[in-house]
Protein backbone atom coordinates (compact mmCIF):
# COMPACT_ATOMS: atom_id res chain seq x y z
CA UNK A 1 0.00 0.00 0.00
CA UNK A 2 1.12 3.30 -0.57
CA UNK A 3 0.85 6.96 1.24
CA UNK A 4 0.07 9.88 -1.00
CA UNK A 5 0.05 13.35 0.54
CA UNK A 6 -0.56 16.14 -2.36
CA UNK A 7 -1.17 19.78 -1.74
CA UNK A 8 -3.43 21.95 -4.49
CA UNK A 9 -4.35 24.90 -4.95
CA UNK A 10 -8.26 26.10 -4.61
CA UNK A 11 -9.86 29.11 -4.96
CA UNK A 12 -13.53 30.24 -4.16
CA UNK A 13 -13.67 33.41 -6.01
CA UNK A 14 -13.74 31.21 -9.72
CA UNK A 15 -17.19 29.85 -7.92
CA UNK A 16 -16.09 26.29 -9.99
CA UNK A 17 -15.91 22.92 -7.78
CA UNK A 18 -12.80 20.96 -7.23
CA UNK A 19 -13.31 18.28 -10.06
CA UNK A 20 -12.15 14.74 -9.05
CA UNK A 21 -12.06 12.57 -11.94
CA UNK A 22 -11.72 8.36 -11.24
CA UNK A 23 -10.93 6.25 -14.47
CA UNK A 24 -10.41 3.03 -15.27
CA UNK A 25 -11.19 -0.86 -16.70
CA UNK A 26 -10.92 1.34 -20.10
CA UNK A 27 -9.09 -1.92 -21.33
CA UNK A 28 -7.90 -0.51 -24.79
CA UNK A 29 -7.26 -3.33 -27.41
CA UNK A 30 -6.66 -1.25 -30.26
CA UNK A 31 -9.14 0.02 -32.96
CA UNK A 32 -10.94 -3.21 -32.70
CA UNK A 33 -11.04 -3.87 -28.92
CA UNK A 34 -14.13 -3.62 -26.59
CA UNK A 35 -13.04 0.16 -25.65
CA UNK A 36 -16.03 2.68 -26.15
CA UNK A 37 -13.88 5.00 -27.92
CA UNK A 38 -16.61 7.64 -28.82
CA UNK A 39 -17.85 7.58 -24.85
CA UNK A 40 -13.99 7.48 -23.43
CA UNK A 41 -12.83 10.55 -25.92
CA UNK A 42 -16.71 12.11 -24.58
CA UNK A 43 -16.09 11.86 -20.67
CA UNK A 44 -12.07 13.07 -21.50
CA UNK A 45 -13.26 16.13 -23.36
CA UNK A 46 -16.05 16.52 -20.51
CA UNK A 47 -13.66 16.42 -17.48
CA UNK A 48 -10.97 18.88 -19.29
CA UNK A 49 -13.77 21.44 -19.60
CA UNK A 50 -14.50 20.92 -16.03
CA UNK A 51 -10.63 21.50 -14.70
CA UNK A 52 -10.56 18.10 -13.75
CA UNK A 53 -7.91 16.12 -11.58
CA UNK A 54 -7.44 12.32 -12.18
CA UNK A 55 -7.36 9.43 -10.35
CA UNK A 56 -6.25 5.67 -12.28
CA UNK A 57 -8.32 2.74 -10.92
CA UNK A 58 -6.38 0.40 -13.24
CA UNK A 59 -7.04 -2.45 -16.07
CA UNK A 60 -6.04 0.83 -18.62
CA UNK A 61 -5.18 -2.07 -21.35
CA UNK A 62 -6.45 -5.61 -22.04
CA UNK A 63 -3.40 -7.32 -21.92
CA UNK A 64 -2.64 -10.39 -19.90
CA UNK A 65 -4.75 -11.26 -16.96
CA UNK A 66 -2.86 -12.45 -13.61
CA UNK A 67 -3.12 -16.21 -15.34
CA UNK A 68 -2.27 -14.83 -18.58
CA UNK A 69 1.25 -13.71 -16.31
CA UNK A 70 1.36 -17.21 -14.64
CA UNK A 71 1.17 -19.38 -17.61
CA UNK A 72 3.83 -17.04 -19.74
CA UNK A 73 6.45 -17.23 -17.02
CA UNK A 74 5.85 -21.15 -16.80
CA UNK A 75 6.15 -21.49 -20.74
CA UNK A 76 10.30 -20.60 -21.11
CA UNK A 77 9.24 -18.83 -24.09
CA UNK A 78 12.61 -17.49 -25.95
CA UNK A 79 13.72 -13.84 -25.34
CA UNK A 80 12.60 -12.71 -28.98
CA UNK A 81 8.92 -13.93 -28.02
CA UNK A 82 8.66 -12.52 -24.58
CA UNK A 83 10.05 -9.06 -26.27
CA UNK A 84 7.40 -9.16 -29.14
CA UNK A 85 4.98 -9.98 -26.74
CA UNK A 86 6.02 -6.48 -24.69
CA UNK A 87 6.42 -4.57 -27.68
CA UNK A 88 2.74 -5.30 -28.25
CA UNK A 89 2.01 -4.01 -24.56
CA UNK A 90 3.87 -0.95 -25.01
CA UNK A 91 2.38 -0.08 -28.37
CA UNK A 92 -0.69 -0.75 -26.50
CA UNK A 93 -0.30 1.69 -23.93
CA UNK A 94 1.06 4.43 -26.00
CA UNK A 95 -1.96 4.30 -28.34
CA UNK A 96 -4.01 4.39 -25.29
CA UNK A 97 -2.30 7.64 -24.30
CA UNK A 98 -1.58 9.05 -27.73
CA UNK A 99 -5.19 8.73 -29.21
CA UNK A 100 -6.78 9.53 -25.40
CA UNK A 101 -5.14 10.58 -22.42
CA UNK A 102 -2.49 13.06 -23.52
CA UNK A 103 -4.70 16.17 -22.85
CA UNK A 104 -5.15 15.02 -19.10
CA UNK A 105 -0.94 14.66 -18.70
CA UNK A 106 -0.02 16.20 -15.21
CA UNK A 107 -3.41 16.38 -13.89
CA UNK A 108 -2.71 13.01 -12.03
CA UNK A 109 -3.10 12.28 -8.22
CA UNK A 110 -2.23 8.78 -8.99
CA UNK A 111 -2.63 5.46 -10.83
CA UNK A 112 -2.99 2.11 -9.23
CA UNK A 113 -2.36 -1.26 -10.74
CA UNK A 114 -5.04 -3.00 -11.83
CA UNK A 115 -5.17 -7.06 -13.04
CA UNK A 116 -4.82 -6.27 -17.02
CA UNK A 117 -0.91 -5.44 -17.58
CA UNK A 118 2.16 -6.72 -18.39
CA UNK A 119 6.00 -6.89 -16.68
CA UNK A 120 8.69 -5.75 -19.40
CA UNK A 121 12.28 -6.72 -19.37
CA UNK A 122 13.21 -3.38 -18.02
CA UNK A 123 11.54 -4.44 -14.65
CA UNK A 124 8.45 -2.03 -14.94
CA UNK A 125 4.81 -2.91 -16.04
CA UNK A 126 2.88 -1.71 -18.96
CA UNK A 127 1.01 0.48 -16.26
CA UNK A 128 3.95 1.89 -14.75
CA UNK A 129 5.24 3.00 -18.45
CA UNK A 130 1.56 4.73 -18.77
CA UNK A 131 2.29 6.55 -15.25
CA UNK A 132 5.44 7.69 -17.12
CA UNK A 133 3.83 9.06 -19.82
CA UNK A 134 1.34 10.66 -18.15
CA UNK A 135 3.63 11.95 -15.25
CA UNK A 136 1.48 10.40 -12.77
CA UNK A 137 2.68 8.76 -9.30
CA UNK A 138 2.22 5.04 -9.90
CA UNK A 139 0.40 3.77 -6.63
CA UNK A 140 1.50 0.07 -6.79
CA UNK A 141 -1.70 -1.92 -5.96
CA UNK A 142 -3.83 -0.07 -3.33
CA UNK A 143 -3.26 3.21 -2.01
CA UNK A 144 -4.36 6.23 0.18
CA UNK A 145 -4.32 9.66 -1.23
CA UNK A 146 -4.72 12.77 0.82
CA UNK A 147 -5.32 15.69 -0.59
CA UNK A 148 -4.84 18.99 1.22
CA UNK A 149 -6.29 21.66 -0.18
CA UNK A 150 -5.38 25.01 -0.05
CA UNK A 151 -6.96 28.45 -0.21
CA UNK A 152 -5.08 30.91 -3.26
CA UNK A 153 -6.40 33.95 -1.31
CA UNK A 154 -5.66 34.81 2.55
CA UNK A 155 -5.79 37.47 4.79
CA UNK A 156 -2.38 38.96 4.91
CA UNK A 157 -0.43 37.95 7.72
CA UNK A 158 -2.72 34.71 8.10
CA UNK A 159 -1.95 30.91 7.03
CA UNK A 160 -4.19 30.10 4.18
CA UNK A 161 -7.23 28.22 4.45
CA UNK A 162 -7.50 24.75 4.21
CA UNK A 163 -9.06 21.68 4.42
CA UNK A 164 -8.59 17.99 3.55
CA UNK A 165 -10.14 14.85 1.55
CA UNK A 166 -8.52 11.58 2.28
CA UNK A 167 -9.30 8.46 -0.91
CA UNK A 168 -9.25 5.04 -0.44
CA UNK A 169 -8.46 3.66 -3.61
CA UNK A 170 -7.86 0.04 -5.47
CA UNK A 171 -8.48 -2.15 -8.12
CA UNK A 172 -10.35 -4.42 -6.68
CA UNK A 173 -11.31 -8.16 -7.06
CA UNK A 174 -13.76 -10.82 -7.03
CA UNK A 175 -16.95 -10.48 -9.08
CA UNK A 176 -20.57 -9.67 -8.62
CA UNK A 177 -23.54 -9.18 -10.91
CA UNK A 178 -25.73 -7.11 -8.72
CA UNK A 179 -25.12 -3.69 -9.70
CA UNK A 180 -23.98 -2.51 -5.69
CA UNK A 181 -21.98 -5.32 -5.56
CA UNK A 182 -18.87 -2.63 -5.90
CA UNK A 183 -21.23 -0.96 -3.15
CA UNK A 184 -21.31 -4.46 -0.44
CA UNK A 185 -17.56 -4.80 -1.26
CA UNK A 186 -16.38 -1.48 0.20
CA UNK A 187 -19.18 -1.21 2.68
CA UNK A 188 -17.54 -4.23 4.52
CA UNK A 189 -14.28 -2.59 4.32
CA UNK A 190 -15.66 0.19 7.09
CA UNK A 191 -14.95 -1.02 9.87
CA UNK A 192 -11.47 -1.33 9.12
CA UNK A 193 -10.69 1.64 6.66
CA UNK A 194 -11.22 5.10 7.39
CA UNK A 195 -11.41 7.95 4.52
CA UNK A 196 -13.85 10.67 3.57
CA UNK A 197 -14.29 8.71 -0.55
CA UNK A 198 -13.72 5.04 -1.11
CA UNK A 199 -12.88 4.54 -5.05
CA UNK A 200 -13.28 0.74 -6.49
CA UNK A 201 -12.82 -0.22 -9.92
CA UNK A 202 -12.75 -3.83 -11.83
CA UNK A 203 -16.85 -4.46 -11.29
CA UNK A 204 -17.12 -1.94 -13.77
CA UNK A 205 -19.81 -1.07 -12.25
CA UNK A 206 -20.94 2.42 -11.39
CA UNK A 207 -22.92 3.39 -8.17
CA UNK A 208 -22.33 5.50 -5.19
CA UNK A 209 -23.68 5.30 -1.49
CA UNK A 210 -22.94 7.96 1.27
CA UNK A 211 -22.75 6.57 4.51
CA UNK A 212 -22.83 8.67 8.06
CA UNK A 213 -20.60 8.32 10.79
CA UNK A 214 -21.48 10.13 14.02
CA UNK A 215 -19.18 10.87 16.86
CA UNK A 216 -19.50 12.45 20.06
CA UNK A 217 -17.59 15.89 20.50
CA UNK A 218 -18.02 17.81 24.08
CA UNK A 219 -17.15 21.50 23.09
CA UNK A 220 -17.26 22.17 26.77
CA UNK A 221 -18.36 20.52 29.95
CA UNK A 222 -21.77 22.07 29.44
CA UNK A 223 -21.75 21.94 25.35
CA UNK A 224 -21.80 18.18 24.44
CA UNK A 225 -22.50 18.13 20.24
CA UNK A 226 -22.78 15.28 17.64
CA UNK A 227 -20.34 15.56 14.67
CA UNK A 228 -22.18 14.40 11.02
CA UNK A 229 -19.35 13.01 9.17
CA UNK A 230 -20.87 11.72 5.48
CA UNK A 231 -18.25 9.11 3.22
CA UNK A 232 -18.74 8.42 0.03
CA UNK A 233 -17.88 5.03 -1.46
CA UNK A 234 -17.98 4.79 -5.23
CA UNK A 235 -17.79 2.21 -7.69
CA UNK A 236 -16.07 3.64 -10.70
CA UNK A 237 -17.48 2.19 -14.20
CA UNK A 238 -15.72 1.30 -16.90
CA UNK A 239 -15.14 1.74 -20.43
CA UNK A 240 -15.66 -1.72 -22.70
CA UNK A 241 -18.68 -2.81 -24.39
CA UNK A 242 -19.46 -6.41 -23.18
CA UNK A 243 -22.06 -6.75 -25.96
CA UNK A 244 -20.56 -5.53 -29.29
CA UNK A 245 -22.73 -5.91 -32.52
CA UNK A 246 -20.67 -7.88 -34.92
CA UNK A 247 -17.95 -8.68 -32.17
CA UNK A 248 -14.63 -10.94 -33.68
CA UNK A 249 -12.47 -13.28 -32.57
CA UNK A 250 -9.67 -13.46 -35.13
CA UNK A 251 -12.12 -14.16 -38.27
CA UNK A 252 -14.69 -15.83 -36.38
CA UNK A 253 -17.90 -13.97 -34.98
CA UNK A 254 -17.49 -14.18 -31.57
CA UNK A 255 -18.49 -12.12 -28.65
CA UNK A 256 -15.39 -11.75 -25.84
CA UNK A 257 -15.55 -12.97 -22.23
CA UNK A 258 -18.34 -11.19 -20.82
CA UNK A 259 -20.63 -12.14 -23.94
CA UNK A 260 -19.29 -15.85 -23.56
CA UNK A 261 -19.88 -16.00 -19.47
CA UNK A 262 -23.31 -14.42 -19.92
CA UNK A 263 -22.05 -11.76 -18.00
CA UNK A 264 -24.84 -8.48 -16.96
CA UNK A 265 -24.12 -5.59 -19.18
CA UNK A 266 -23.21 -2.42 -17.33
CA UNK A 267 -23.72 1.41 -17.91
CA UNK A 268 -20.35 2.16 -19.38
CA UNK A 269 -18.77 5.92 -18.16
CA UNK A 270 -17.07 7.12 -15.03
CA UNK A 271 -18.08 8.84 -12.44
CA UNK A 272 -17.67 12.69 -11.55
CA UNK A 273 -16.21 14.20 -8.15
CA UNK A 274 -17.48 17.80 -7.56
CA UNK A 275 -15.64 18.97 -4.38
CA UNK A 276 -17.80 22.58 -3.41
CA UNK A 277 -15.78 24.29 0.02
CA UNK A 278 -18.20 25.99 2.50
CA UNK A 279 -17.94 27.88 4.91
CA UNK A 280 -18.77 26.62 8.72
CA UNK A 281 -19.05 28.29 11.68
CA UNK A 282 -18.54 26.34 15.19
CA UNK A 283 -18.83 27.43 18.41
CA UNK A 284 -15.92 27.15 20.59
CA UNK A 285 -15.85 26.96 24.74
CA UNK A 286 -16.51 30.52 26.11
CA UNK A 287 -13.14 32.44 26.83
CA UNK A 288 -13.37 35.04 29.34
CA UNK A 289 -17.46 35.11 29.48
CA UNK A 290 -17.34 35.89 25.40
CA UNK A 291 -18.76 33.36 23.02
CA UNK A 292 -15.90 32.07 20.39
CA UNK A 293 -16.80 31.24 17.17
CA UNK A 294 -14.44 29.54 14.48
CA UNK A 295 -15.00 30.00 11.16
CA UNK A 296 -13.47 26.97 9.04
CA UNK A 297 -13.78 25.78 5.37
CA UNK A 298 -15.43 22.52 5.04
CA UNK A 299 -15.88 20.60 1.81
CA UNK A 300 -19.28 19.81 0.36
CA UNK A 301 -19.11 16.24 -1.76
CA UNK A 302 -21.71 15.04 -4.36
CA UNK A 303 -20.82 12.28 -6.42
CA UNK A 304 -22.52 12.49 -10.34
CA UNK A 305 -22.42 8.74 -11.86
Amino acid sequence: MELLNLRLPWSNGDHRPIIIAPIGDVQYAGKNGPTSKALLKEHIAKCQELGAYYIGLGDYIDFASPSNRQRLKGAALYDTAEDVIGEKALELTLELYQEFLQPTRGRWLGMVHGHHWFPLKTGETSDQRLCQLLDAKFLGTSAYVRVSFVKKQCVKGHSPPTFNITFFVHHGSGGGSKAHAPLLKLENLLPYWDADIFLLGHMTKMAVAPINRITPRWVGPAAPDLVHRKIHIVGCGGFAKGYDLGAMQGTVPMGGYVEQKMLNPTMLGAPIIRIVPRVVQREMPRQNGKRVKRITWSPEITVEV
